[in-house]
């Protein structure tokens, strides 16, 4: 397929318009998908554009736009809360196995988020190449204990995990629904971290607490990331639920109101206390 770049920018009046400008954040999306296959991955994406549209400016990188997200990213780490949005892969112009100083960690130190679906967190391939393990989450994050497998700790099984919609799944992302897993957040892996979770959307609490998709936040530098539907498709042939859409509804119900009340510099805490009881 031939990808083309483009931009969605916010052209409604209105509410959702004013939201927007007034959070002042941009979400760059790199469309490259793995393991997802393309067709795939471009109806969610298409999904997912067409419901930020009008709301969120947004911009589109194809496969092998690396240098371009790179760019991106660099004059993004500024202070905002821009959402840089990945599909399985993460482009070594923006981290290419740095211990510390990638431009995906200082894109985070700066108070901005990645979310990821797909593939385990972080993980690259450029060519046939495989550019990095499980180590990029560790160094990126600075969490050496940080897993995303099915099991706690580096304890990969073939069994998916099945996440169960939370209340604020269910508030925030209407269309969550119930599905398998591969890569879940594990929550006590960042005890006596500054990472916290910040909204479960789906969990499973069966043996600890695993969360997809769901949300952590850096409760000293306000950098979030976040897994939507992290699954490999050799483990989960195709979840039917809708990444597209619950990442959509995620930036829009929930992230909007957080840039908003949130600005760069500001703790988790702040949208915390804001939130209404059930």
């Amino acid at each position: 397929m031939l990808y083309v770049r483009w931009i969605g920018l916010a052209v409604m009046m209105g509410f959702c318009a004013a939201s927007a400008f007034a959070a002042n954040f941009e979400v760059a999306i790199y469309a490259e998908a793995h393991p997802w296959p393309q067709a795939r991955a471009d109806d969610e994406l298409a999904t997912l554009t067409a419901e930020l549209q009008g709301a969120v400016s947004f911009e589109t990188f194809a496969g092998g736009e690396v240098d371009a997200v790179a760019a991106w990213v660099e004059a993004h780490t500024d202070g905002e809360m821009h959402i840089l949005i990945l599909t399985g892969l993460l482009p070594t112009t923006i981290y290419a196995g740095e211990v510390d100083g990638s431009l995906a960690e200082d894109f985070l130190d700066a108070g901005n988020t990645i979310i990821n679906t797909g593939e385990y967190t972080f993980y690259s391939i450029e060519g046939a190449q495989e550019a990095n393990e499980t180590s990029a989450l560790h160094n990126i994050i600075d969490v050496p204990a940080a897993f995303v497998w099915q099991g706690r700790g580096d304890n990969w099984r073939a069994d998916p995990v099945v996440m169960a919609p939370t209340a604020d799944g269910m508030k925030f992302a209407p269309s969550i629904e119930e599905f398998g897993t591969s890569y879940p957040f594990h929550t006590e892996d960042y005890v006596g971290t500054p990472w916290e979770l910040e909204i479960a959307l789906a969990e499973n609490t069966e043996e600890d607490l695993r969360v997809d998709p769901g949300v952590i936040v850096n409760t000293e530098t306000g950098g979030r990331l976040g897994i939507f539907v992290q699954a490999y498709v050799l483990d989960i042939p195709s979840p039917d639920i809708s990444w597209g859409a619950v990442m959509a509804e995620y930036i829009l119900n929930y992230y909007l109101d957080v840039a908003d009340v949130a600005p760069a510099g500001k703790l988790a805490s702040v949208w915390a206390e804001m939130k209404s009881p059930e």
